[in-house]
């Protein structure tokens, strides 16, 4: 009885960790790249060299986007990709594969008619 009680108290602890975890993507949905491109280099302006332009589908909503960043954060960003993302304003906050949420900076959006 004693190991049943035990086991049973175990499922339920995993159970909470679970649903604690899960928890901490509120807000967060699945979007997908539709493009990305690195905008070119500018000798005048080198403070411009890891810029992108990425468009994500979220919902039936296509977002362009541009974000700065360290090009090793974007090296797994391909077209057909998910990442869970969430709108926050002008900004869609998209989790990257490492965990790190990155801040793409609303430009235009397209919806199907």
């Amino acid at each position: 009885m004693k190991k049943s009680s035990m086991a049973m108290l175990c499922l339920v602890a995993m159970a909470a960790m679970l649903a604690y975890a899960q928890s901490a993507d509120e807000g967060f949905q699945t979007a997908t790249v539709v493009s990305i491109d690195k905008f070119p280099a500018d000798a005048q302006h080198p403070e411009n060299a890891d810029r992108y332009k990425i468009s994500m589908r979220l919902g039936n909503t296509v977002y362009s986007c541009h974000a700065n960043g360290n090009p090793a954060v974007f090296l797994g960003w391909s077209p057909g990709k998910e990442f869970p993302a969430r709108l926050d304003g002008k900004v869609l906050q998209v989790k990257s594969p490492n965990g790190q949420v990155v801040d793409l900076n609303i430009v235009g959006k397209k919806t199907p008619k």
